[in-house]
């Protein structure tokens, strides 16, 4: 399962608990419920590539990575960002694929960062 790669080795090791219970509620609210549908989005996933078209996008664009990101490297964020003409990338020093976990505080002062520069332009 991909829930390991969520989170980075060192948030594992920190908080297991914590990464114990999001396993289950991440479990309980979406495995259970159609673990097929979930299968085949996770197969659609690895099977859509739209790297051809990223220059396509036209609209402010912000590409936020955990520095220890198992599952979309920071290599794969960087690659969208040379792509996407107007995009920001940050690089969260801590956390995995899953920031607004690890790192909420960070990840939403980004996120509001982000949308906040947009609307004064």
């Amino acid at each position: 399962m991909v829930m390991p790669w969520l989170f980075s080795k060192p948030f594992r090791k920190q908080y297991p608990e914590k990464v114990k219970e999001i396993r289950e509620r991440f479990t309980g609210q979406y495995l259970t419920r159609n673990s097929a549908a979930f299968e085949r989005q996770l197969n659609a996933n690895i099977g859509h590539d739209t790297r051809g078209r990223l220059h396509q996008i036209q609209v402010p664009t912000l590409i936020m990575v955990g520095k220890d990101d198992e599952l979309t490297p920071p290599g794969m964020a960087a690659e969208l960002h040379s792509e996407i003409l107007n995009s920001k990338l940050i690089v969260f020093e801590q956390g995995g694929h899953g920031l607004y976990w690890e790192v909420p505080d960070l990840f939403n002062k980004a996120v509001l960062d982000f949308i906040n520069s947009q609307t004064k332009e």
